[in-house]
């Protein structure tokens, strides 16, 4: 799971699903007016794929409610829909909807989902344009210091004594499997073909990241969204290392 799929109200659920869409490309607003022929409606989120050609609209209804949702709420949100024009519409709850909503969403435009089953709807979206990407960032200034050539760090490496040079080398060592994988995480983006694959489980996922650095249970999240913020803090852990050891940030344009 990106996040935990049991958000403890209606507005952390209207959040969550805000920025899972956002983070995936869409521009996404929480409760957004929309002009409709009978007046003006709030929407919870409101959410545009301004990347395809005709802008296509999505609309969310979110309901943090302890029971599956009754057909009514679907007839409501079929009336929104038209009046609106919006292209899909999900409805996302707890616990899904009841069968005779469900059976009634059969055939239209609209999907009722669990914010689980959201999740995991667009999780291999999120994790090439979102995690991915992010995590590479995260990962660009110590790259520098364990990239197999770079000339500039080579030539600041050799002003060190000969003692900060053998540690400077052995932090190379200890940490430059798990930097370089990091850092090409979002090839993707430049070859499409070589696209980062998305992990089965997050718990091998975190074992196998963990042994890179000698310790498989290293990072402790339960979700994905939880575990990008631990491995960026990691990265920028071993940043400073690096940059105590030179006594500054060597690649910094103001030293």
């Amino acid at each position: 799971m990106i996040d935990d799929p049991f958000p403890p109200d209606w507005r952390a659920l209207q959040a969550g699903v805000c920025r899972l869409f956002n983070d995936i490309g869409l521009s996404a607003e929480v409760e957004v007016e929309r002009p409709t022929p009978r007046g003006r409606v709030v929407v919870d989120v409101f959410a545009t794929d301004e990347n395809s050609v005709d802008n296509i609209t999505y609309i969310v209804e979110c309901k943090n409610w302890n029971s599956a949702i009754p057909k009514t709420v679907v007839h409501a949100f079929t009336t929104v829909m038209q009046e609106t024009g919006a292209n899909i519409g999900y409805i996302v709850s707890q616990h899904g909807l009841q069968s005779g909503a469900e059976e009634y969403t059969r055939h239209t435009n609209i999907t009722g989902l669990t914010y689980q089953a959201l999740q995991e709807r667009y999780f291999n979206v999120w994790w090439q344009r979102y995690f991915c990407v992010a995590a590479a960032s995260a990962a660009d200034s110590a790259h520098q210091y364990v990239e197999p050539f770079n000339s500039f760090r080579e030539c600041i490496a050799t002003t060190l004594d000969s003692e900060a040079q053998t540690h400077f080398r052995r932090l190379q060592a200890k940490y430059a499997p798990f930097v370089l994988l990091v850092q090409i995480m979002d090839i993707g983006r430049r070859i499409p073909q070589h696209l980062s694959e998305p992990p089965v489980g997050i718990g091998l996922y975190k074992e196998k990241v963990g042994e890179l650095l000698g310790d498989r249970s290293l990072f402790k999240a339960n979700y994905y969204r939880d575990l990008l913020v631990e491995i960026s803090s990691k990265l920028a852990s071993i940043e400073g290392e690096f940059n105590g050891l030179f006594g500054r940030n060597i690649f910094s344009p103001e030293t």
